[in-house]
């Protein structure tokens, strides 16, 4: 199956159109932390290990809840949530290694709601996660040297996310799976998609049609947006977060899971579940 052709094309254009006119500007792209980061990459500015460490933490925050609870503590002129910021004191790691998983479930369960998986995740980040990229840094002198080993066996990174979630692997990180890992990875500048239920969902048999899969596989989802991507001369983050932001709660909120919005859907007369009426 083709992943993509002028039709999707240009369903993600009138999606875009539609975001555009509905969403406050700080909500759109251009504002977005994920954007700031690709272009301080694209810039060849060095990450630190503060940086991955809090492109990891804003990671765990995305997952199992809706990201629009955290909006309200963003910066907009740096797309970082301040409140986590200032939590773990800039993402020192003595500072952060001298806590306990305790003391910042309780304090993110405060400033934006925690999740059933934050106390679990906040382990793993003191116990494996960060002393896991201080022994990468310390051995390759930064963990971005580290990545570009496996990104230069495959440009995809599809082979270093694998990597960073497979339990066999040395490099896994733990409560970490391969739409966190993107998530992450894209927190610190890679531009990739990120391959979750959104994304997988509206790329599916039942709704755009990109894949015989009504839930697409993980890898096969992040194919796809890379062929629209390079058909519409954007970054392949970029088309995700557009798809993403047509589903998400407190952003598009047309094609969402429950009870989408299939009477002003800007898209309908492509949808597959619209044409199975």
């Amino acid at each position: 199956m083709s992943y993509c052709n002028q039709m999707i094309v240009h369903a993600v254009d009138v999606m875009e159109s539609y975001l555009n006119n509905k969403l406050p500007e700080t909500k759109l792209w251009e504002h977005s932390f994920i954007k700031k980061q690709i272009d301080r990459r694209e810039h060849q500015e060095s990450f630190t290990i503060e940086d991955h460490i809090r492109g990891m933490v804003y990671s765990m925050l995305s997952s199992g809840a809706k990201w629009d609870r955290v909006v309200d503590g963003i910066d907009d002129s740096t797309g970082k949530i301040t409140a986590i910021d200032k939590l773990f004191h800039n993402y020192d790691t003595k500072y952060i290694l001298s806590g306990s998983s305790d003391f910042y479930t309780e304090r993110i369960k405060e400033i934006c709601g925690a999740t059933q998986s934050t106390r679990k995740q906040m382990e793993a980040l003191i116990k494996t996660n960060i002393p896991l990229l201080s022994k990468i840094e310390n051995q390759y002198g930064s963990i971005d040297l580290c990545y570009k080993k496996y990104i230069t066996e495959d440009s995809t990174l599809k082979g270093l996310i694998e990597k960073l979630s497979s339990p066999e692997s040395l490099l896994k990180m733990n409560q970490m799976g391969e739409a966190l890992n993107a998530e992450y990875l894209r927190n610190v500048g890679y531009d990739i998609a990120k391959p979750d239920r959104h994304i997988r969902r509206i790329l599916g048999s039942k709704i755009l049609g990109c894949s015989n899969c009504e839930n697409v596989p993980i890898y096969e989802a992040m194919d796809i947006i890379q062929s629209i991507a390079e058909q519409m001369g954007k970054h392949c983050a970029e088309v995700d977060y557009l798809l993403w932001m047509y589903c998400a709660n407190g952003y598009g909120e047309v094609c969402t899971v429950r009870n989408p919005k299939c009477n002003i859907c800007v898209i309908r007369n492509i949808c597959n579940s619209e044409r199975s009426i």
